[in-house]
């Protein structure tokens, strides 16, 4: 089931069973990179977009902070909690140049040095600023800690990279989930769910068929609008977590195989 210590490894999974080409997927023209909005002059447009960065970055951040820097859960849970309030608080983010390196690398970078600068505290400071403090599943995250006991850290960028795409594919996942049973679809995300996220040794479009009630031409339309309706969510969670139109392009491409117009 999605939330459990296994959903995000299942998630991360069916990138790789979804990475077909498939038709461009655009956006609609006045759709900002989250960096645009961050640097804009409406305040509830730049709490908006530092809402979507930080749902999308506190887990990447929490595991690393667990594996790399070896907090302890509280410790880390504090130290993410801080960042994000001082990150908003402090304009961390609008300092950002993608001349440099990539978003990821940028945000990664601050929170080492914000570790170091709260190194020497007993536990980091409690900081809100006009941001009110996250509500985060700290205890989800360490459970999913048991799944990257053996994650190699010599590269971090690639394991925070890691740890991002695992997390916007479980977001999308639940999304995906959620509007499927509020649009009284619930079967359609079962047939996803069964074929592409927790498959069975002996799983067949004939056997999701008759365990489900269903056509195998039912199946098959099924899959193909779950898959679509997924792909659609990921772009959308990816969209806000680049630093940059160019660098959502290049991620879109590498993830799906889709050039997504901005």
């Amino acid at each position: 089931m999605i939330g459990s210590a296994g959903s995000a490894g299942s998630a991360f999974k069916v990138a790789s069973r979804l990475g077909y080409a498939c038709a461009v997927i655009p956006f609609p023209a006045t759709r900002r990179s989250v960096i645009e909005r961050i640097r804009g002059a409406d305040t509830e447009v730049r709490r908006t977009a530092f809402g979507d960065l930080a749902a999308g970055y506190w887990r990447p951040s929490y595991h690393y902070l667990r594996l790399h820097w070896r907090l302890s859960p509280e410790a880390a849970e504090d130290v993410v909690q801080a960042f994000f309030a001082v990150a908003f608080e402090k304009g961390y983010v609008e300092r950002y140049d993608p001349s440099k390196a990539k978003f990821r690398t940028f945000l990664r970078t601050c929170l080492d040095r914000f570790v170091q600068n709260t190194q020497k505290a007993e536990r980091a400071e409690k900081r809100g600023g006009g941001v009110d403090r996250l509500s985060l599943d700290f205890p989800g995250a360490e459970q999913a800690l048991a799944e990257l006991a053996a994650s190699d850290l010599r590269d971090l960028d690639r394991f925070f990279r890691d740890e991002m795409i695992r997390a916007l594919f479980e977001r999308a996942v639940d999304d995906l989930r959620r509007t499927c049973e509020e649009s009284g679809k619930a079967a359609l995300f079962r047939v996803f769910e069964r074929h592409d996220l927790a498959p069975s040794p002996d799983v067949s479009y004939a056997t999701l068929a008759r365990d489900l009630d269903l056509t195998v031409s039912q199946i098959t339309n099924y899959l193909h609008t779950a898959r679509r309706r997924f792909r659609e969510l990921a772009l959308g969670h990816l969209h806000s977590l680049c630093g940059t139109e160019e660098e959502f392009r290049l991620e879109a491409r590498e993830l799906f195989g889709v050039e997504a117009d901005p």
